[in-house]
């Protein structure tokens, strides 16, 4: 059975507990939902990065306009289409599996032992989802997992960390959407006291800084890079110009997709160009709409947009109408994903207009995070870095529906991880029930 701990603040409930969701289920309150999607929301909340010019700038030289006719500067498309295709498509764990580490040994010896997890930001859903299917599979192997219920603050995790210390906790799992080294000092004790650390979406200065091994991430530049080459398929090959909508100040995966898109440009379409404009996080809902609307009746040659997260689409949608332009604009990006995002694809205007959605699946983030907790408590090495990576689904036009209403990545990574943990497979309904957090991952159109 899982427990879980909450926090409480004067006047006010459990902490966190009126904050909005990612990419869960509260739509209508997707300005907070922001903050998760970076970390993913999952990524970490500090970090480097400059804010970004509002003006136009060219990815390399002087690009002529679109309606020039230039090339791609011989740019494979079909490699590229196959690609985004693959993206696209439904993930195999089979193409993850061989650079999990391979099977745990003994993980009879973690029965009893209890697990503490602490999402970065409890009321960002895809960050709850990662925990419930850490408690989930930890619980098939008999632990006691605890969800420390909390707000997102540093000191919220410090105490979840310093609980552990004095209750007897054999590990820790931390993620989503926090930056793990805000708690080094914390985590430190924890691990001088024989507690096993794991965590989800630290970079590696973030992770070096909080001396923790066992990690897995997101893969930012992929989602990036595949953005853009989905864009250049779509255009022909013929030269755009587009405007990245960036969140500096939520972290270093926003500097990466950005250096991404640019890198990526420049290789696939040197004559197409792109400037930036930031709107942090606590100004999305005030702020996206108008800047879209206003950079897109400064600039009309514009016709792609890259968001960088999902939780801005909303309002970026209504930037877009707002400017007259729903028929000539289409956007590639968004990271993140979450059902109330990858619904707005499946009617108009999304279906028109946003033309990728892509993010990861809080379950098997969260499955990996306790692979790596696993492997910790087994004495075996960490997962490296550049293996301990989930896939990130491109959610288009074209399968989006499908995405929402099944959750949209199967079921085989279920009894995937469960063979590496030395647990039998699941079948029908319950392999189903494990897939998909007893359907809280899918949707109904």
């Amino acid at each position: 059975m899982t427990s879980h701990r909450y926090r409480f603040r004067p006047g006010g409930g459990a902490a966190g507990a009126s904050r909005a969701c990612r990419a869960g289920r509260l739509a209508s309150t997707l300005a907070i939902t922001a903050a998760a999607l970076m970390l993913a929301a999952c990524s970490s909340s500090s970090g480097t990065g400059s804010p970004a010019s509002t003006s136009p700038s060219h990815v390399t030289g002087t690009a002529p306009s679109p309606s020039s006719g230039g090339s791609a500067s011989g740019a494979d498309l079909t490699a590229l289409s196959t690609a985004v295709n693959q993206g696209a498509a439904l993930p195999s764990f089979s193409t993850y599996a061989a650079d999990y580490g391979g099977v745990v040994p003994n993980t009879s010896n973690l029965r009893g032992k209890k697990i503490m997890i602490i999402p970065g930001v409890s009321a960002l859903a895809a960050c709850t989802e990662i925990a419930q299917a850490t408690a989930a599979i930890a619980t098939a192997l008999g632990m006691v997992p605890t969800i420390f219920s909390n707000g997102g603050t540093t000191a919220e995790h410090n105490t979840a960390i310093e609980d552990a210390i004095h209750e007897g906790y054999s590990a820790i799992a931390m993620g989503c959407a926090v930056d793990p080294s805000t708690s080094a000092p914390a985590l430190a004790q924890a691990m001088a006291a024989g507690i096993k650390v794991s965590v989800y979406g630290a970079t590696p200065q973030e992770a070096a800084a909080a001396k923790v091994t066992y990690n897995n991430v997101d893969p930012y530049a992929l989602d990036a890079k595949l953005a853009v080459d989905q864009a250049v398929v779509q255009h022909n090959g013929q030269p755009f110009h587009a405007i990245a909508i960036t969140s500096y100040a939520t972290g270093p995966a926003t500097a990466i997709m950005e250096a991404s898109l640019k890198s990526e440009l420049a290789a696939t379409c040197p004559a197409c160009t792109l400037s930036e404009v930031n709107v942090e996080v606590p100004n999305w809902q005030t702020d996206i709409a108008s800047t879209v609307t206003s950079q897109l009746l400064q600039h009309p040659d514009v016709t792609v947009l890259f968001p960088d997260y999902a939780g801005m689409l909303t309002y970026m949608l209504a930037g877009i109408q707002a400017a007259h332009r729903s028929a000539t604009i289409k956007t590639y990006l968004a990271f993140g994903g979450g059902a109330p995002f990858i619904k707005l694809q499946t009617s108009a205007p999304g279906s028109s207009i946003i033309q990728s959605d892509i993010g990861g699946y809080p379950p098997w983030t969260g499955y990996l995070m306790f692979l790596q907790a696993a492997r910790a408590l087994e004495g075996l090495a960490p997962i490296p870095y550049d293996q301990a990576i989930g896939p990130d689904r491109i959610a288009t036009p074209g399968n989006a529906a499908d995405v929402y209403t099944t959750g949209g990545w199967g079921t085989d990574w279920v009894n995937g991880f469960r063979n590496l943990l030395g647990l039998p497979p699941l079948a029908g309904t319950a392999l189903t029930a494990a897939a998909t957090l007893n359907g809280a991952m899918t949707g109904t159109l």
